[in-house]
């Protein structure tokens, strides 16, 4: 084409001078470039018929059903960078995401389902290999409409929290939570006694016997059913027999403090004794859930003929602090937490309202 075009173009210069030449090659251009530009609209169409195809509406897909999660500081509402993210399939237990924050506090998750509830966990990298710092739950129920969660949280203790020591019940007490609960109020007020002194010396016990299909065994008002450090047979107690404990310590050791049972107390008055400096050991269900029973679990209480069905989510941890709708507790099983301060008290009344409270 190239060639056939000069050579005209080289005889129309000679015949018929500059002008007709001139045309011609303008002419020729104009249809080389028309030729080109539509061979070039041709190919971006054809890009972007097949950018419209099924992979980019899998991404839409999964873009839409992600979940960002904004960790920020309590006070300030300021995001806080690189924390450990865990999200808990409240029904099941399972753990259905990790993540690890970026530096402007945002985690995104994108395998969660709509209407499921979900516990969501927020920590340093470093409590989520150790347990020995905060760390901060919520419950919700992921919406697909609401593509963003706000997740305040709390690791710098302030005036407004009380310093109970981090006290692990693990290893030696699987089902010692609430013996372990009260061994931190007690170091919080200066006295030199451990979890395992507390458990073998002054905790109320019997054991749990099977005759037959029935198992019988101590009302947990009155003793700890079975052994806190047995994880096959151990079960747990209630507030009264702690208070037991604590008040035999006490005058064991000739301390000066007293103790005194806070079951059935409103939520009032135990977070007014929290403001007092008084840290309260306080029975809810592990991460707040519903409380769950088991009737092959459960066992006829001493002097009764009835079978009680047995607690498989009880647990006990001291309240510390309490930060607008927060409260912060000293967890035996993962150190610090907050919790919503509505959740908490509603999992503390759905399990009977039970706790103790030690003071000077």
């Amino acid at each position: 084409m190239k060639v056939s075009y000069n050579r005209v173009y080289d005889k129309l210069n000679n015949e018929n001078g500059e002008g007709a030449a001139l045309r011609l090659r303008i002419g020729a251009e104009f249809v080389l470039w028309t030729g080109y530009k539509r061979l070039l609209l041709i190919g971006i169409l054809i890009i972007m018929l097949l950018s419209g195809c099924q992979p980019f509406s899998q991404q839409d897909a999964e873009q839409k059903n992600q979940l960002t999660v904004l960790t920020v500081e309590f006070n300030s509402g300021a995001p806080i960078p690189n924390l450990f993210l865990t999200v808990t399939d409240v029904q099941t237990g399972d753990v259905v995401e990790e993540a690890i924050g970026s530096e402007e506090g945002e985690a995104i998750f994108s395998k969660l389902k709509a209407g499921r509830e979900y516990a969501i966990a927020a920590t340093t990298l470093e409590n989520s290999t150790t347990n020995n710092g905060y760390t901060t739950i919520e419950n919700f129920t992921y919406d697909t409409t609401k593509p963003y969660y706000r997740l305040q949280t709390h690791f710098l203790r302030d005036d407004q929290e009380l310093d109970v020591p981090v006290v692990m019940q693990n290893p030696e007490l699987p089902h010692g939570c609430e013996i372990t609960s009260l061994t931190a109020v007690l170091n919080y007020f200066g006295m030199n006694v451990s979890k395992l002194e507390m458990t073998d010396k002054y905790l109320p016990k019997q054991e749990i016997r099977t005759v037959g299909n029935q198992r019988f065994g101590p009302n947990p008002n009155e003793a700890f059913a079975g052994n806190p450090r047995d994880k096959a047979r151990g079960m747990y107690v209630f507030a009264a027999p702690i208070v037991k404990a604590a008040e035999a310590v006490i005058t064991d050791k000739q301390a000066d403090l007293h103790v005194k049972n806070m079951s059935n107390a409103s939520q009032d008055d135990i977070l007014q004794l929290v403001r007092e400096g008084i840290p309260v050991v306080t029975w809810v269900t592990l991460d707040l859930s519903k409380p769950k029973r088991k009737a092959e679990r459960g066992w006829i209480y001493t002097g009764e003929t009835t079978r009680h069905d047995a607690f498989m989510n009880l647990h006990a941890v001291v309240l510390t602090g309490h930060l607008g709708d927060k409260v912060v507790v000293m967890d035996p099983l993962k150190g610090y937490v907050t919790y919503n301060v509505d959740q908490f008290f509603k999992s503390y009344q759905e399990l009977g309202k039970q706790a103790v409270a030690v003071h000077k």
